[in-house]
Order: structure tokens, then sequence, then C-alpha cells
């Protein structure tokens, strides 16, 4: 869902360079130059996946998948995957379910919000904008924190 939202928004403002310059004169075309690129990304992704999951499928498991499960006792060791750890910390930190569960969708908001703050500038890059720069950074800095 979220690459098709991706395609959409890139064929209707197209993409930007690292200064964040409007410059219609350089635009490649999508079709032969970018679609080729991302097949043959998305060939090696595959085959390294196809490789993981055929050959050696528990290479990136845990070793405590082989112990037998007992329905009596709860393991204390047991945390979220390293994708969830921040929303596991955030909802951690709020005593009430509820308020926790709006800190989880407030996080989640202002992570989907970050790409369309500040429309109207005509240098889209951080470079030419610090405060966004120094916000954004901060952001993400305090999700690393919070993983």
């Amino acid at each position: 869902m979220v690459t098709i939202i991706h395609l959409s928004l890139l064929h209707e403002f197209g993409s930007s360079n690292p200064l964040g310059i409007p410059s219609v004169l350089d635009n490649i075309p999508f079709v032969p130059y970018y679609t080729v690129k991302d097949v043959f990304s998305l060939v090696w992704v595959l085959l390294i996946f196809i490789y993981i999951i055929v050959l050696v499928p528990d290479l990136l498991g845990h070793s405590d998948n082989f112990i037998l499960a007992n329905p009596l006792v709860t393991p204390i060791h047991i945390v979220p995957e390293w994708y969830f750890l921040p929303l596991y910390a955030v909802l951690r930190s709020v005593p009430n379910k509820s308020l926790g569960l709006l800190a989880i969708l407030a996080f989640v908001l202002v992570i989907l919000v970050l790409p369309f703050i500040n429309k109207g500038a005509i240098f889209k890059s951080s470079m030419h904008r610090p405060i966004f720069a120094i916000l954004n950074f901060s952001f993400f800095a305090v999700v690393l924190l919070l993983g």
C-alpha cells in the first residue's frame, strides 16, 4: 500500500535532486531507466530471500525457538522484534492502555506527516532549512533510542 502511494506521488510530483532545487531540464523518463534498475534490485533481493528460505531457514531465528513450549510458564525475556521496539517502549511508558494506544497512533501519524511538512518551500532539501533538519534528526534519534 505504501509503495502504491509512493509511486502515485512520484508520478504526480516527480522526483527531486539532493539540493531540492526544482529543475525540469534534466528529468529522465521513468520507464526505461528506473524500471530496469528496480527490476534488477528486485531480482537480487528475491534471490537472497529464496536462498535463505530454501537452504538456511533457521539462519535468522533465535535459539529459544527450539525449546519445547511450556504453556504454564511465560519467559521473562520476551520482547518484540527489533522493528517494534520503539512502539513497545512508547506503550510501556504510558500506564493507561487507552492513552498508550493514542500515543502509538500519534507516533505513527508523526511519521506519516513528516514528508508533507512545509510544502511551500522553494528549496525542498533540509540543507537549506536548519530548524526542520534539527527536528527531523531529533525525531529519528528518539526513535533509535527507544529501539
